[in-house]
C-alpha cells in the first residue's frame, strides 16, 4: 500500500461517526482517514469497487484508496484517501441544514407514530422547502446501498451526498469480531437514520 506521510504542521480534523471520533488530514489534494475500529479502510474501497461497477455515473460518488499513513511521530496506521471531492463548494449535513433553519431532524425521527415511510417523506419535503431540491430520489438509491453494504453509519451529519461507507461490511471488528458466523453478525447490525431494520428499509426504499 502507498504510504503517505503527514506533515508536521497538518492539522488533525477530528470527525465524529456514530461510533465516536475518527482523525482525518487534507493533505495537498488527498483527505486521509485513518481506522479507528478494525478494517474501515477496506470497507471504504470495496464499496468503491461495487460503486464503479455499477449503473451510477462515476461522478456520482468519491472513490477510496487503501494506504497506509506516517504521522509526524513516526507512527504508521493504516487508513485510505480520497481525492479532496469538495473543490471551492462548502459541505452542508443534513443536521446543519436543519438547524440552519431552526429546526431539527429528532423531532421527525424520534416520532413512534410514524413509520420509516413517513420520516423519510417529512424529511424529504423539509429539504425540498430549505433548499428547492428534490433529493427523494438519492436518498432512496443511497440507502438501498446502504442496506447491501450493511452500512450502519448514515446518521443525519453524514448525509450530504458524498457518502461514507467507513462503517460498512462489518468492518468494525470490535462489535463484528473475525471468524463469527456472519448470519449472527448480519442481525446485529442497525440501520440509520429512518429505521433500524435492514429489512423495512429496504422495503421502503424500494417501494419509494
Amino acid at each position: 500500500m502507498k504510504k503517505i506521510q503527514i506533515p508536521q504542521d497538518a492539522e488533525a480534523i477530528i470527525s465524529t461517526s456514530s461510533k465516536g471520533d475518527q482523525s482525518k488530514w487534507l493533505v495537498g489534494n488527498k483527505w486521509l482517514k485513518e481506522n479507528t475500529r478494525g478494517y474501515e479502510n477496506m470497507a471504504e474501497y470495496a464499496a468503491s469497487l461495487v460503486l464503479d461497477s455499477s449503473t451510477l455515473p462515476k461522478t456520482s460518488f468519491v472513490p477510496y484508496v487503501p494506504c497506509l499513513i506516517e504521522k509526524h511521530d513516526g507512527t504508521v496506521v493504516e487508513g485510505c484517501y480520497s481525492i479532496d471531492f469538495r473543490g471551492h463548494l462548502q459541505e452542508v449535513t443534513l443536521e446543519r441544514l436543519f438547524e440552519a433553519n431552526f429546526e431539527t431532524t429528532d423531532e421527525i425521527l424520534t416520532n413512534t407514530r410514524c413509520s420509516t415511510a413517513d420520516k423519510f417523506n417529512a424529511i424529504m419535503e423539509k429539504a425540498h422547502q430549505f433548499t428547492g431540491l428534490d433529493v427523494s430520489d438519492k436518498i432512496a438509491q443511497m440507502l438501498a446501498f446502504d442496506a447491501f453494504i450493511l452500512n450502519e453509519d448514515r446518521h443525519t451529519n453524514n448525509l450530504l451526498f458524498l457518502f461514507d461507507h467507513g462503517l460498512s461490511l462489518l468492518s468494525d471488528v470490535k462489535d463484528y469480531p473475525l471468524g463469527v458466523d456472519l448470519q449472527i453478525l448480519k442481525r446485529k447490525v442497525k440501520a440509520k437514520p429512518f429505521n433500524n431494520s435492514y429489512r423495512n428499509k429496504v422495503v421502503d426504499a424500494a417501494s419509494y
